[in-house]
């Protein structure tokens, strides 16, 4: 064996390691995996069932052979070989049905994260014909995390490309089923690309089958986020480079480029992971044909440059789209919006602790744990039998190799990245998915080639159990709970003020007391780090009265007002006296009346703004409710109705309240 295949093991070895034990639990810092004594239990005793029930099962087809005939499930998968177009199709189709279930049964057809409904705001806007929208003239009132005010303009903070695409679907009033076509074609092109590199049928059907049923995919597909199309144009890309190597057309050159394009103007940093071992592949090739056939070497040389010219399509798309938001063709929203220290690297963060190699060495291995759980939800790790696969392939194609040094680097880059990406599982590996899809089902052949016909038995059965493990106990679990998540994102205020018959109307939500604190830091120009760290930082109270004081007073500026409250941050504590746990309060801290006033406002119930952002009436302005400054709005516009939307002590939804304008406008006396 050579050193670089003895490296390589080391690797794929030291990786598994890591997925498997609970490291985040073992650093000092604000990210762990709580939950993994109960995952560590479920392994124990799921690898018991899944060992000797394969175990079990094997020594049975050993005596009794008609239990398991040679070859029965090898046939039956051949039969749907992605490599056949229209078997590909049907496979895609039906993936696309799973999806569209999961969106109208588990999301309620709606969007359950801010990231999700960001993007759907953009993709309205876009649909509308503009890219910005013109800001509040008092931004507190609707002012939101991922939304950008510069220059008069209001926008969202993602990358145009899921927008765009997103934007097709708005237009049909639709936009909930685009994830889940994405997530079809996505299927559709890994089995294209497995028609090319895989060369056993078998392997080919169970490795598209297996993505296109598991359930992190599928329910990450049912949602609105960018993730699944992000993969659906990697995924295209390779399959287009695929067959422009044999076919070698400036057509498949172009389209392979347009689709890195795509994904870089939809998550860069998947679209770099990806992009850099497809570059390596692309001059491999071109530097071989010319030290081999000369007019061959030029073709190759000029089908480099359609692909270039393929992704600088879509480049210079965002190119315009940060022109028009951000003033600058190089400046995105989110790094208008968090500040320069939102890139990769070891630096501060823009909130939270700084990022460093340590942290992200934690952030790393709670992703790969969390894929384990949450990429097949069965009752071993998800990542075992693609990591004992690897461990037993004697030799890499170059697809392979491409595939993983691609997940190799995703890694990398996530590793020196501040954020934690947890939505539906380990978001930022997302891409992996079909990796390990593809290894695990050459779990059972390579099993056969080195342990002989009993081992590829044991490995198949191994699979099986495992497999109905997940379909009896982890799916329907993890189903009913993302079914259960953040209902009130779910809030669908059209549907809801068309029920109570609410027509022409300002609509005030009233949100928590910190949120409110937020959203007037922000329209006083604290950036989004600054104001987390003042919120972070400062008595509730103290800070709410400094709001006031600088609100009526706008001469000082804020850093000035707020920066000495800091002193006393280490002594803060989560507040007492509210139920949200993110507004702080000195020990000991006596509050005066008009505090208690927002602490029991909250008590009493509160609703979030983020879900109106969805609302498609004209006649209903859904805004913030700040109190005091409500009587801006009622006076702008005399003829509308008022109403408070927010929770009640017996209310499980947001409920319509009428308000009377006189007691509104006498707050402002």
């Amino acid at each position: 064996m050579t050193p670089a295949r003895i490296l390589a093991r080391l690797i794929v070895a030291a990786l598994l390691a890591v997925s498997l034990l609970p490291i985040a639990n073992w650093i000092p810092s604000e990210r762990s995996a709580p939950w993994f004594s109960e995952v560590a239990a479920q392994w124990a005793v799921g690898g018991l069932v899944v060992g000797f029930g394969a175990l079990a099962l094997t020594l049975a087809s050993r005596v009794q052979t008609s239990l398991w005939r040679q070859g029965a499930v090898g046939e039956f998968l051949a039969y749907l070989d992605p490599a056949r177009p229209r078997i590909a199709a049907l496979i895609a189709i039906g993936a696309t049905l799973l999806y569209l279930g999961v969106a109208v049964l588990v999301f309620d057809r709606r969007p359950i994260l801010i990231d999700e409904i960001v993007l759907l705001f953009q993709a309205h806007t876009y649909a509308s014909g503009r890219v910005a929208l013109p800001v509040d003239p008092d931004p507190a009132f609707r002012s939101m995390l991922h939304l950008v005010e510069h220059g008069g303009r209001w926008f969202g903070h993602f990358p145009p490309g899921w927008p765009l695409v997103l934007a097709l679907g708005d237009l049909l009033g639709a936009a909930w089923a685009v994830g889940p076509i994405v997530g079809g074609v996505m299927v559709w092109a890994w089995g294209r690309v497995l028609a090319r590199i895989e060369p056993v049928a078998s392997v080919r059907a169970g490795a598209t089958l297996l993505l296109a049923l598991a359930p992190f995919p599928a329910f990450m597909a049912g949602s609105a986020m960018n993730h699944t199309a992000t993969l659906m144009w990697l995924l295209l890309a390779l399959a287009g480079w695929l067959r422009f190597l044999e076919r070698r057309s400036l057509a498949s050159a172009i389209a392979v480029g347009c689709a890195f394009g795509m994904a870089a103007i939809t998550r860069p940093a998947d679209a770099v992971a990806f992009g850099i071992p497809a570059l390596v592949w692309v001059i491999s090739d071109w530097r071989g044909r010319r030290l081999v056939d000369r007019p061959s070497s030029v073709k190759s040389l000029a089908s480099v440059v359609a692909m270039a010219c393929g992704a600088a399509v879509p480049v210079l798309g965002m190119v315009a789209v940060n022109v028009a938001t951000t003033g600058a063709p190089l400046l995105s929203g989110y790094q208008l919006l968090w500040g320069p220290h939102v890139g990769l690297g070891f630096h501060e963060a823009p909130y939270g602790p700084p990022h460093t190699v340590l942290r992200g060495f934690e952030l790393v291995s709670l992703y790969l744990l969390r894929l384990n759980v949450y990429l097949f939800e069965a009752p071993v790790p998800g990542l075992l039998a693609a990591g004992f696969a690897l461990l037993l392939t004697p030799r890499l194609r170059s697809a392979d190799r491409y595939l993983l040094a691609s997940g190799g680097l995703l890694l990398g880059l996530y590793f020196a990245y501040w954020h934690d990406g947890f939505f539906l599982g380990p978001r930022f590996v997302y891409p992996l998915a079909p990796i390990v899809a593809l290894w695990t089902v050459r779990l059972p052949g390579l099993a056969g080639v080195r342990f002989g016909p009993m081992g590829q038995r044991a490995a198949a059965f191994g699979l099986a159990l495992a497999m109905v493990g997940a379909l009896a106990v982890g799916i329907p679990l993890r189903a009913g709970r993302n079914a259960g998540a953040q209902l009130g994102l779910r809030f669908d205020a059209d549907h809801a003020a068309a029920t109570a018959g609410i027509s022409n109307a300002i609509v005030f939500v009233r949100e928590s007391w910190g949120s409110q604190l937020l959203a007037r830091l922000w329209a006083l120009g604290a950036s989004r780090s600054a104001a987390e760290r003042y919120y972070h930082g400062i008595d509730t109270c103290i800070l709410d009265h400094a709001l006031t004081d600088a609100e009526r007073e706008p001469g000082i500026p804020l850093d000035a007002r707020l920066a000495p409250l800091l002193a006393d941050s280490a002594r803060l504590l989560a507040s007492p006296f509210s139920a949200d746990t993110s507004e702080r309060a000195q020990n000991g801290a006596s509050y005066d009346s008009r505090c208690m006033a927002r602490i029991a406002e909250s008590r009493q119930g509160t609703a979030l703004l983020a879900p109106t952002l969805l609302s498609r009436r004209p006649d209903l302005l859904f805004v913030r409710d700040l109190h005091e400054r409500n009587a801006r709005l009622v006076s702008a516009d005399p003829t509308k109705a008022l109403y408070l939307l927010a929770k009640g002590p017996a209310d499980s939804v947001p409920v319509f309240r009428l308000l009377s304008r006189d007691s509104i406008m006498g707050l402002k006396r």
